[in-house]
């Protein structure tokens, strides 16, 4: 992340989830920076539960059977012990850090663009996990939403995020703005179980 706006895009929205962990863990619980996240693909608390299992290191799977403990009944995972020392450490650094996570509608008069970058709420960081969803579902111009975007980043030197569909990125110009690919030019490994990053590669050309 060189660049105060950010767009990374990915073939689909499972590519994203790990390296989006990763930059949660990395700006809001390691730098304890002031970070906002709106959510169009998941629930709030899949990204939580994602962020639990990053800290503690326990499998995602596990946790996930004890946050909805009625809702899983996998034989294997029913009678699988948690370390609760390291569950409850993770459930606390989360609660005392500044990460707000939102995937509630918005009312209807209000526009996307202007509730999540309004000028009155500060966030040193700001992302978005599915950014074609806003571009679809705003009355501004994709010009306006650029001008709106770059001013709130100006504002507070923001660190915006935005992930979007690859075949949706070729749809707009994102001019002075860092565009990437969650593919290339490097290669991420994660370890499934708990997101942690493995290994990063530059890709062969």
């Amino acid at each position: 992340m060189n660049e105060n706006i950010s767009v990374i895009s990915s073939r689909n929205p499972k590519e994203r989830i790990f390296l989006l962990i990763n930059i949660l863990y990395l700006y809001g619980i390691k730098e304890n920076k002031k970070i906002y996240m709106q959510s169009f693909l998941l629930h709030t608390s899949y990204y939580v539960n994602r962020l639990i299992s990053y800290i503690s290191k326990i499998d995602f799977k596990i946790i996930e059977s004890y946050m909805f403990p009625v809702s899983n009944k996998n034989n294997t995972l029913k009678y699988k012990n948690i370390n609760m020392k390291d569950f409850t450490f993770a459930l606390k650094k989360i609660k005392e850090s500044n990460i707000v996570i939102k995937d509630s509608k918005i009312l209807d008069e209000q526009d996307w663009i202007d509730y999540i970058f309004n000028l009155n709420n500060e966030y040193q960081v700001i992302i978005i996990d599915n950014f074609e969803y806003l571009l679809k579902n705003t009355k501004n111009s994709f010009k306006e939403i650029k001008i709106k975007i770059e001013k709130y980043s100006k504002k507070y030197n923001t660190n915006v995020i935005l992930f979007i569909n690859e075949k949706e990125l070729t749809k707009y110009k994102f001019n002075n703005w860092k565009v990437s690919n969650i593919n290339s030019p490097f290669t991420f490994t994660f370890n499934k179980n708990n997101n942690h990053l493995l290994d990063i590669n530059l890709k062969e050309k």
